[in-house]
């Protein structure tokens, strides 16, 4: 059996669709974050 050292391209789009999951919510919650702080400094 031959290994392979890159992925199938059906698995990059797998991760890509991950990655945008957990980022999208995180940078969400990052921007509300910084917006909440921002009027703290006024």
């Amino acid at each position: 059996m031959p290994e392979s050292d890159s992925p199938a391209p059906g698995n990059w789009a797998l991760v890509v669709v991950a990655w945008l999951l957990v980022s999208l919510p995180l940078l969400w919650g990052v921007w509300s974050t910084m917006k909440k702080a921002a009027l703290l400094f006024r």
